[in-house]
């Protein structure tokens, strides 16, 4: 299963660690409630009820636990002076078995559940509604995190939460694929073997690329160029229509694939497998139909 660019690197670095508090947020976020603090005053090293401190602090604010590594210098401070410990930075080391421990009794506040099979079928599902509504990546991520607190569980990381994603957009495309499997023999799709072959006027360039871009302007020439490129993706869309209407393919997920073959090398299309090469060009066939069809109307509008 192909896995899809969700955040950028800076976006995931910045999602990976606690959010950074103003002085009122601090106050707020590093309360502890009566049960905890009664627990906390049991601690005699000052580290370790620190380190609960901020374990608390910092879930209450994301649902996430974050290692020592990511707690913030000014966090500690603050820390430190209100609850007049300090401490040594350097040696806020516990061992495995307290910070479970410290873990489960936020969790138990929280009442966080497990992540179960269940939940991972709820979470599954809305990527999956999502992708059906064509919503960006970036905010299927944050929709998806919302929803893990929503269901009180942790909240899964970059990597788990990507996953999920992908097997949803990457279902869509795989039901259309299956769909579109009993016409792969059709002769109609012929029509589409002609993006993936060489130009001969330029010998390092492919039919494809000539329709990737959108020509705008209004002189003669130009505009008889462009009616002849919308001529030959109107023959291709008319010819493919009765196949594009049988596997379910809408504009939303036309436009979608379309701009992936935009982006990517002819190489990159030719090396799928037939059914989703076929695909990917329908798709492309398809958009292409819909914006050569409002370029030249606009165009045609500023002309006159």
């Amino acid at each position: 299963m192909a896995r899809v660019q969700i955040l950028s690197k800076e976006e995931q670095k910045t999602f990976s660690l606690p959010v950074t508090f103003t002085y009122s947020q601090r106050e707020y976020y590093f309360k502890l409630p009566d049960n905890l603090q009664k627990f906390v005053e049991t601690l005699r090293d000052a580290n370790n009820k620190i380190y609960f401190y901020l374990l608390f602090g910092y879930f209450r604010a994301n649902y996430i636990f974050y290692t020592k590594e990511q707690f913030y210098n000014d966090d500690i401070s603050y820390l430190e002076e209100t609850l007049c410990i300090p401490i040594e930075k350097d040696n806020m080391k516990l061992p495995t078995s307290t910070i479970h421990r410290y873990k489960q009794m936020i969790r138990e506040y929280f009442l966080i559940v497990n992540h179960t099979d269940a939940i991972e079928k709820v979470l599954l599902n809305e990527a999956t509604l999502l992708a059906s509504k064509f919503t960006h990546r970036k905010q299927m991520f944050y929709e998806l995190v919302a929803l893990s607190k929503k269901l009180k569980i942790e909240v899964p990381s970059y990597t788990q939460l990507s996953k999920i994603i992908s097997k949803a957009i990457n279902s869509q495309k795989q039901d259309i694929l299956d769909t579109l499997t009993p016409f792969i023999k059709d002769e109609k799709l012929n029509v589409l073997d002609e993006f993936l072959q060489k130009d001969q006027e330029f010998k390092n360039r492919w039919q494809l690329s000539h329709y990737k871009r959108l020509d705008h302007a209004t002189n003669k020439k130009r505009m008889l160029t462009s009616l002849v490129k919308f001529n030959t993706i109107k023959s291709k869309f008319e010819m493919t229509k009765s196949i594009i209407n049988e596997i379910g393919l809408t504009p939303k997920i036309a436009a979608y694939h379309a701009r992936w073959i935009e982006k990517s090398q002819v190489f990159q299309v030719k090396r799928k497998k037939d059914i989703e090469t076929n695909f990917l060009l329908l798709s492309f066939v398809y958009y292409q139909y819909l914006i050569r069809n409002d370029n030249l109307i606009d165009r045609f509008i500023s002309t006159v």
